[in-house]
Formats: structure tokens, sequence, C-alpha cells
């Protein structure tokens, strides 16, 4: 199984508490074009990885692979700094949070939105009719 680079930028994103990718890419010293690239190719220089770890006190395992502690011994948030509650990938969850959204909902949101609003009315068409299928199916299991 092999690293998903595009799942370490998200984490490296909420961790450092950064608003966007090119915010990613300022903090590891790349471009915001070398940071698609690394994205695009599922590749990453590891110099880049082991710097954000050191920079913002975060373990490689749960930057690499979302298992472990988050943060490195000691650089924990202090008391009465922002926590958060996580999910079994080992990002953030939304749950009791204000009903915010977790990482991957926001990434799964984004690319139906891009389906959605994409010039192919027939993906969008698609799209909607399994959302339907789904939503129904669901609430006949709840129904029962």
């Amino acid at each position: 199984m092999g690293v998903n680079y595009a799942y370490v930028i998200e984490k490296m994103k909420w961790a450092g508490r950064l608003k966007n990718d090119s915010a990613v890419a300022r903090v590891l010293e790349v471009t915001p074009q070398a940071l698609s690239n690394y994205k695009k190719r599922g590749e990453m220089p590891s110099d880049l990885i082991l710097a954000f770890s050191e920079r913002f006190g975060i373990t490689l395992d749960w930057l690499l692979t979302g298992t472990g502690e988050i943060y490195k011994p000691g650089k924990a948030p202090a008391a009465g700094e922002e926590t958060r509650e996580y999910n079994s990938n080992g990002l953030p969850s939304g749950r009791g949070m204000g009903g915010e959204l977790d990482i991957m909902e926001t990434v799964y949101i984004s690319k139906l939105l891009k389906i959605l609003r994409c010039q192919q009315k027939s993906h969008s068409a698609a799209i909607k009719s399994t959302i339907d299928s789904v939503i129904k199916t669901l609430e006949k299991e709840s129904a029962a």
C-alpha cells in the first residue's frame, strides 16, 4: 500500500491550520505548481514531509498513514487551545464541532460539485440519479 500524497497534503493543511494549498506550498518553501505536481504524480520529496513534521510537531506515522499519535511528545496543543475529534482515518471529524465537515467530506463534496457543474450533462445526471437512489435506500432502511 502506497502513500496517498494528496491525503498527506490535506492533513498538512489541517495540522498547520493552513487556509489552502498555496499556504502549504509556502510553508514547504515550494511553488504551488510544484505542490500540485506532487499531488498529481503521487510522490513527494521526503525532506519536505520531514521538515513539516518537525516544524509543526506532527508525527510521521499520522502524517503518512493516519494512524498513531498526531503530535510528537510535548507538542500537543496546550490546555485551552483548540482540540479536535478524529475519525477512524486519523482525520479531524466535524462531529460535535458545530456540524463542520471533516477533510475527506470536503474533498468529496468538492469532487461532486465539479461533476455536477461540468459541461457533460450526462455525468451530472448520472451522479444525481445515484445520489437519489442511495437516499431512497437509506430512507427505506431507517423506516424499517
